[in-house]
C-alpha cells in the first residue's frame, strides 16, 4: 500500500478568523471540576448556561459508575490502572525536562549542531522503534494553541492560567490500538485499551523529548495528561491523516483507531505536509460513524464552520452525556470507521481503491454495510469476565 499523497494545503479550511479554544470549556473539564470550589464557582459564573446540563451530568454519572464498580468490583478498575501512565507523566517537572539540566550539551557548551533531514529521520525511527506506528513533523500553528489551562488535560499547571507554548515544531506520533479490545464498544476493555495507549503515547512523547533535551536543544513532551493544544488540526498539518466526519483524525494506515502522542521542540527539523487521500468525499458519502453513535454526537449533515474551520461538526456535549450515563467512556466511532480495519492484504486493497479511484467509494461503502452490518459491542477477553472474588 502506497502512502497517502502530500499535498500543500490541509483538507480543512479556514473562514475568516480562527478563534482559539478555551480548555476549560471541553466537556471532560468541566466534569473535572469539584463542585464548591472556586474554580467551579468561577466558572459558571461565566458560563452559566451549562451548569444545569453539566450538573445532570455529574448525577447521572456518579450513578452509573457507582452502578458498573458494585456490579464488577474487580474488572471495571483495569481501566483505571491502565490510565495511571498518563495521570503521573503529565507533571510538569517530566514533560518540561527540570532534572535534565545536568545532561551532556554540545562539545562547544551550545546545543550539538544538527542536521533537519537527518534528525527528522532519527527522530521518526526512534518514534516507531518506541512503538508508534506513524511520526510526522509539523510547524506549531499557534491558532491551535489553546487559551487557559484546565483540569483533567493540564493537571500540573495551574487552572486558567494562560498558555505560552513557545516552540517552532512538533512530532506527532499516533500510536495504534487492538482493534479486538476497541470492538468492545464502551466496556471495560474498550476503557483499558485506550488508558494504556494513552499512557503509551504519554511514554514515548516525555523520552523523545528528553533525547532532544539531552542533546541541548528544548523540547516540552506534550502527553495526553499536560496538552494544551489541539490534536486534530496539528495532526492533519503533520500528515498524519484527514479530519473525517467523526471529529477525530483518520489515517489511511489505521484509521481513526490510535492515540496520540507528541513533542514541541525547537531543534531543526525538515517539515512534512499535510496528506488527501479521498477522506473527505469518502465520508461525504459514508454516514457509518453517525449512524452507530449512539449518543448522536455526529452529524449526519454537511460540514459547518466551528470557530473559524470549516469542518464536519461533533457534538462534544452529547458524547460526553453518553460517556456519563454508561459510567465510561466510548470507542464505537473508532470501531465502525471503515478505514480502522487490520492491515492485511484485503482491506489494504480497499483503502488503496477507495484512495486513487473516487468512484469506488460508494462500493467500499455499501460492501462494508453488507459484510460488517450494524455494530454489535464484542464481548471482553475471558479474563476480564471471571471477577476474581469468591463467588
Amino acid at each position: 500500500m502506497r502512502p497517502p499523497r502530500e499535498v500543500d494545503k490541509p483538507t480543512y479550511e479556514i473562514v475568516g478568523r480562527v478563534e482559539r479554544y478555551d480548555q476549560r470549556d471541553h466537556p471532560n473539564a468541566r466534569m473535572a471540576m469539584s463542585p464548591g470550589g472556586a474554580e467551579f464557582a468561577d466558572y459558571y459564573a461565566r458560563r452559566p448556561e451549562l451548569k444545569e446540563w453539566d450538573d445532570e451530568n455529574r448525577r447521572v454519572r456518579a450513578k452509573a459508575v457507582s452502578r458498573r464498580r458494585s456490579k464488577d468490583p474487580v474488572n471495571e478498575w483495569f481501566g483505571e490502572a491502565a490510565f495511571f501512565g498518563r495521570k503521573i507523566m503529565g507533571a510538569r517537572d517530566i514533560v518540561g525536562g527540570v532534572a535534565s539540566a545536568s545532561l551532556r550539551p554540545g562539545t562547544n557548551g551550545g546545543p550539538v549542531e544538527v542536521d533537519p533531514g537527518e534528525m527528522s529521520r532519527k527522530l521518526k525511527a526512534f518514534g516507531c522503534y518506541l512503538g508508534a506506528g506513524k511520526v510526522r513533523i509539523t510547524r506549531l500553528n499557534s491558532d491551535w494553541v489553546c487559551t487557559n489551562y484546565a483540569h483533567p488535560y493540564t493537571p500540573a499547571e495551574p487552572y486558567g492560567a494562560p498558555v505560552e507554548l513557545d516552540y517552532k515544531y512538533v512530532i506527532c506520533m499516533a500510536i495504534p490500538q487492538r482493534r479486538d479490545m476497541i470492538l468492545n464498544g464502551f466496556g471495560v476493555a474498550m476503557a483499558t485499551e485506550g488508558g494504556w495507549n494513552y499512557s503509551l503515547g504519554s511514554l514515548y512523547s516525555v523520552t523523545v523529548a528528553q533525547f532532544i533535551r539531552s542533546l541541548g536543544w528544548p523540547a516540552r513532551a506534550l502527553p495526553p495528561d499536560n496538552s494544551p493544544y489541539l490534536v486534530v488540526p496539528t495532526f492533519v498539518d503533520a500528515g498524519i491523516g484527514e479530519q473525517g466526519r467523526c471529529g477525530h483524525v483518520v489515517s489511511k494506515e489505521f484509521g481513526n483507531n490510535f492515540r496520540p502522542g507528541a513533542v514541541a521542540t525547537d531543534m531543526p527539523l525538515d517539515l512534512d505536509r499535510p496528506v488527501d487521500f479521498g477522506l473527505q468525499d469518502f465520508c461525504e458519502k459514508c454516514l457509518i460513524c453517525a449512524e452507530a453513535c449512539p449518543s448522536g454526537a455526529i452529524s449526519k449533515e454537511g460540514k459547518q464552520v466551528v470557530r473559524g474551520v470549516r469542518r464536519w461538526h461533533f457534538d462534544g456535549n452529547k458524547c460526553r452525556r453518553f460517556w456519563d450515563s454508561v459510567g465510561g467512556s466510548c470507542s464505537i466511532c473508532q470501531a465502525v470507521c471503515p478505514w480502522s480495519h487490520p492491515s492485511n492484504w484485503f482491506h489494504n486493497t480497499i483503502r488503496e481503491l477507495s484512495d486513487r479511484l473516487p468512484v469506488f467509494r460508494k462500493v467500499a461503502i455499501y460492501g462494508e454495510r453488507a459484510v460488517y452490518g450494524k455494530f454489535r459491542p464484542r464481548p471482553a477477553p475471558d479474563w476480564m469476565k471471571s471477577k476474581g472474588i469468591p463467588s
